[in-house]
């Protein structure tokens, strides 16, 4: 999958997360828009609201009742994704950015699968953009961060069996078979 070049002219914010648990079980979460609606804890909602893979278009809105929607420029399955935001029509978006894009992206290593959660932007206003980037800088990456954490809790949860709810006990007529 092609990375992003980064410089100077194009700032970026760029996070970690490797998990340990199969990468089709990690494609499935990251790329669940239902389930990112509900973990990011900046978003209210994500849906989908025409096509699939490459093309696909999403309508997402925050928490604080600003929407907009991303069209999906990249799919690569079990691989990553990456979105660019409507900045034209995102009143939020078109007040701070002339171009905002997303992308996620696994890599399946030897310890687990490491989750990238990456944003390139370009702010308006010049040079006094950057308080922008300043401040998204600080902002993102705890929002980032949370999550990776419900993204982990999840995909433990579809990775680890149930507890057994006997106790250890063989009890019933497929006792031998659990």
């Amino acid at each position: 999958m092609p990375t992003r070049v980064q410089s100077k002219l194009m700032p970026t914010i760029e996070r970690h997360r490797t998990v340990d648990a199969p990468i089709d079980v990690v494609w499935d979460v990251v790329t669940d828009h239902d389930l990112y609606g509900e973990i990011a804890p900046n978003l209210a909602n994500v849906e989908v609201i025409d096509g699939a893979d490459v093309g696909l278009v999403r309508q997402c809105v925050d928490t604080d009742g600003n929407a907009w929607t991303e069209r999906c420029t990249r799919w690569e399955p079990e691989r990553g994704f990456a979105v660019t935001v409507d900045v034209a029509e995102s009143g939020f978006h078109r007040l701070l950015f002339s171009r905002f894009e997303g992308e996620w992206r696994l890599d399946d290593l030897p310890d687990g699968v490491r989750i990238t959660i990456g944003f390139d932007f370009d702010p308006r206003y010049g040079p006094a953009g950057r308080l922008i980037t300043t401040f998204l800088r600080y902002k993102a990456p705890p929002i980032i961060e949370t999550i990776f954490d419900r993204w982990e809790a999840v995909i433990r949860a579809r990775v680890e069996p149930a507890p057994d709810e006997s106790n250890g006990r063989l009890e019933g007529p497929n006792a031998l078979f659990r």
